[in-house]
């Protein structure tokens, strides 16, 4: 038993010592995702559309990454290593907290850049209506180090709704 909880003990200093630039947090058999939050700024035609029919906006995050040689597995449309995905419904303010995530270490080992990548796509959460009422930026794909810790806004309106005029 006591071999155990030495070998354990080691793991945990080697786990810890490997994470790049504090992006992870060792918890059991799994690695905490760094806080980050999606503020939606919404279209005046579009917040008066979902807002009329009690339709709320939907914020998903997918994790994923690059394998280290031979670790890999084909996961279309995601990178090598998928780490999981993570949905939150924006709050009054129309911002998504993804403050408690976590993915599986065993995962998260066989990545070969610990600074995995996170996409968001955001679509209205169809509780009042069937299909995507929302046409926001193209899925924002980035490595988690330039989340962690941030508030990213992303601009949306309704499908079919003709862009602002540049200024």
């Amino acid at each position: 038993m006591r071999r155990l909880q030495v070998s354990l003990a080691l793991v945990g200093i080697l786990f810890a010592v490997s994470c790049s630039r504090g992006v992870a947090k060792f918890m059991g058999k799994t690695v905490e995702v760094p806080r980050f939050a999606i503020a939606v700024e919404l279209s005046d035609q579009a917040e008066r559309r979902l807002h009329g029919i009690g339709e709320t906006v939907k914020v998903i995050a997918y994790f994923d990454g690059d394998a280290l040689p031979g670790q890999g597995r084909y996961n279309p449309p995601f990178r090598d290593v998928y780490l999981g995905s993570d949905e939150k419904l924006v709050d009054g303010n129309l911002v998504a907290r993804f403050d408690n995530g976590t993915v599986l270490l065993s995962d998260w080992n066989r990545l070969s850049d610990k600074d995995y990548f996170v996409t968001i796509n955001i679509v209205s959460a169809r509780k009042a209506y069937p299909n995507n009422l929302l046409d926001c930026a193209d899925p924002i794909s980035q490595k988690i180090q330039s989340f962690a810790g941030k508030t990213i806004q992303v601009k949306c309106r309704l499908i079919g709704e003709p862009s602002a005029p540049s200024r």
